[in-house]
């Protein structure tokens, strides 16, 4: 008898927290926002390849070192109160949000939890932000995110849970 397989497809949840002590998985975690439909990611890089070539282009030696993964989406109107959580924006005068920089600092965790029960989410204790706003008449203002999950003191890059009811 075969598993049911439960697809971790469509409507998908991220939050995001500061890092803990340790690089371990931040205990507070806050919704990023609506997620723009199948503009979400989950991306493995490829690391440094190093290479001797010998006289006339003969390869004598060849090594790949590991690359890292990114797990990239797209916030539907991203909200003043993400921004200034990421520290790129603060209250202004009149109720206006004043943007500041778009830098994100310091290590963030990520928790990509999926629609279905059964499916299977991830969390990434430590992560890079980076954060692209931008708006056009099509799609009104919207944040593209990247997380780039970094193998810190946890000593992995994330691991993988199942939702449950």
């Amino acid at each position: 008898m075969a598993n049911k397989k439960i697809m971790a497809w469509s409507k998908c949840t991220f939050e995001i927290g500061k890092t803990g002590e340790n690089d371990a998985m931040a205990t507070e975690l806050t919704s990023i926002g609506t997620i723009k439909n199948q503009s979400s990611s989950l991306e493995p890089s490829e690391g440094e390849a190093l290479e001797m070539k010998a006289t006339g282009g003969e390869t004598v030696a060849k090594e790949v070192q590991e690359g890292g993964f990114k797990a990239t989406t797209r916030v539907i109107e991203p909200t003043d109160e993400l921004e200034t959580m990421l520290g790129i924006s603060k209250s202004g005068t009149d109720g206006e949000t004043q943007v500041n920089t778009h830098v994100v600092s310091g290590d963030w965790s990520l928790k990509i939890t999926p629609k279905n029960v059964g499916a299977k989410g991830i969390k990434a204790p430590k992560c890079s932000i980076t954060y692209k706003p931008g708006w056009d008449e099509k799609e009104g203002n919207y944040a593209d995110i990247e997380f780039e999950i970094l193998k810190g003191d946890a000593g992995y890059w994330y691991s993988r849970f199942t939702k449950k009811a």
